[in-house]
């Protein structure tokens, strides 16, 4: 049995994608928005390490935990993704048109979500991050809100894809819509420098 996609090294999974013979940009996306929610847990934790006698504990505690569920389910989300394309692309190869579409848009609408819960989560905490850390928080806020924006075009391509899956077309576009509002509702930094 191979590996799962993220026990591989950075170079080992930069080369999977590269060479398949499909696009990978479900397991991509998810792994991406996991290392910005692994930097984003990394701020939570050094703010926490560096003003203990200024901030909450058990608050930021819990945000810390809740930032390290979201980073190991979108692990969990890029494995099973990079897995469910493999196998519905080998299925269509064979002719067999019998494949799991619902997992292939619930992957994007879950990734999306995620990526946005944790980017609100880390705006959140702008006021309470130590200053050293500051920009990074920033960075990871950023890298979250495009992550999110990219699942949500993968959500929308697979439904053009299979727009006469009814059935998939009536469950997932409202989704589509509840994740682009909530995405345009993140307010990622643009500058960090403001003069």
């Amino acid at each position: 049995m191979s590996p799962k996609i993220t026990e591989k090294t950075t170079r080992q999974f930069m080369a999977e994608v590269s060479d398949a013979h499909h696009a990978m940009a479900g397991a991509v996306i998810a792994a991406s928005a996991a290392q910005a929610a692994a930097l984003g847990e990394a701020c939570l934790q050094i703010s926490l390490d560096n003003q203990v006698d200024k901030l909450d504990w058990t608050s930021v505690s819990a945000r810390i935990e809740q930032m390290a569920h979201i980073k190991a389910t979108l692990a969990e989300w890029c494995d099973q993704d990079a897995v469910a394309i493999s196998e519905h692309v080998a299925l269509r190869e064979a002719g067999d048109q019998l494949s799991d579409e619902q997992l292939l848009c619930e992957s994007p609408a879950e990734i999306s979500r995620l990526a946005i819960e944790a980017a609100r989560l880390l705006q959140e905490f702008r006021p309470l991050v130590f200053e050293q850390v500051q920009d990074d928080l920033e960075m990871a806020i950023s890298l979250l809100t495009g992550s999110g924006r990219a699942a949500i075009l993968l959500l929308d391509s697979n439904l053009r894809i299979w727009s006469d899956n009814l059935a998939l077309l009536t469950e997932y576009e409202p989704i589509l819509a509840e994740l682009l509002e909530q995405v345009d509702r993140l307010t990622p930094k643009s500058r960090i420098r403001t003069s």
